[in-house]
């Protein structure tokens, strides 16, 4: 039966790595969704697809990254996006190591810059960073050769969050978007899923609308063709996804809002506001869900709710997004520094 398993995983194995020879995306690291183009995505989503009965069976270790080093740099605490991109690693063969801000030299005074240099002289192939400083990671990935796959920096980007997010809406509303309507509530302000989400979603065509508080909105929604309704129950009526974000507590967001008791009483997705949506609504969270807050359990458990899915989607992305990106240091340039 081992032997039997083995020679399946071989094949798959064999089959993926051909596919994946065919494409390579254009740009050098993924720092933004808009890194990407739309062809590309769709390519991506493609391999996903071919990725994911592998990753459900039950030989999951592959070596299509032996000799490859993956470093995980994270300096916020993350339990999906970093156990995704650790697990997808290993099982590609990748030697994987976990870095912290707090395991490091930056604790002791070390400038982002001399850590850039020291990881890199180390030559990894590539690097996976979240960060709470919006812009660190694209100034991170200026100056290493190794390929940077942004997991989330500050209040800007999540592209790998957007990409899962985008899989998971076509896996259940088929391949076409154009002129769903995506409803975002919650956190726009601080909230780097919403700014890697409504980019992709501007490029798929989907119809978006956020509810938030005012003290919560963006001065740039228009850039994003996005629309504000305050009203909750207005903006769900025939919604087709429902995006619930998270209060950014550890970005002050508490100071926008009165309290958490009130927030969430205006902006939680219960049951009876489900009622507005689309019988067939879809409802989804970057995670971690703070219940009875962002979500009512009574939707939570239902089959509207897409969260294990979305989890699953990113195990399967990022494994793709590490393949694509993991030759990307023989091609790339550092920009130089000037003293």
């Amino acid at each position: 039966m081992l032997t039997c398993l083995k020679k399946i995983n071989i094949t798959m194995n064999n089959s993926l790595l051909k596919e994946l020879e065919k494409f390579s995306p254009t740009a050098s690291d993924l720092i933004s969704i808009e890194d990407l183009k739309k062809s590309e995505i769709e390519n991506i989503f493609n391999l996903v697809e071919k990725t994911e009965n592998l990753l459900k069976g039950e030989m999951k270790k592959t070596f299509l990254l032996k000799g490859k080093t993956q470093l995980n740099f994270f300096m916020e605490n993350s339990t999906r996006t970093r156990t995704s991109f650790e697990l997808a690693g290993k099982n590609l063969g990748a030697d994987t190591i976990n870095i912290s801000a707090s395991a490091s030299s930056m604790s002791k005074g070390e400038s982002l810059l001399d850590t850039a240099v020291t990881l890199d002289s180390m030559q990894p192939d590539i690097i996976v960073m979240r960060t709470p400083s919006s812009g660190a990671v694209k100034y991170f990935a200026k100056n290493v050769h190794a390929a940077v796959i942004n997991a989330g920096d500050g209040c800007n980007e999540h592209p790998s969050q957007a990409l899962l997010d985008l899989y998971t809406m076509q896996k259940f509303h088929g391949k076409n978007l154009k002129g769903k309507k995506l409803v975002i509530v919650g956190d726009i302000l601080h909230s780097r899923v919403f700014g890697s989400l409504a980019r992709a979603a501007k490029l798929f065509g989907l119809n978006t609308i956020v509810t938030t508080p005012h003290t919560l909105i963006r001065p740039d929604l228009s850039y994003f063709n996005v629309t504000h309704e305050p009203n909750i129950e207005k903006a769900l009526k025939d919604a087709d996804i429902i995006y619930s974000l998270r209060l950014q507590t550890e970005r002050a967001s508490l100071s926008y809002v009165p309290s958490i008791r009130e927030y969430s009483k205006t902006y939680i997705i219960n049951a009876a506001r489900l009622k507005f949506a689309n019988p067939n609504a879809i409802v989804m969270h970057a995670g971690p869900v703070i219940r009875e807050v962002d979500i009512h359990t009574n939707v939570l458990e239902t089959e509207h709710s897409l969260v294990p899915h979305q989890v699953f989607s990113g195990y399967c992305i990022r494994f793709v997004l590490l393949n694509l990106f993991a030759n990307k240091r023989k091609l790339k340039k550092v920009d130089s520094r000037p003293f």
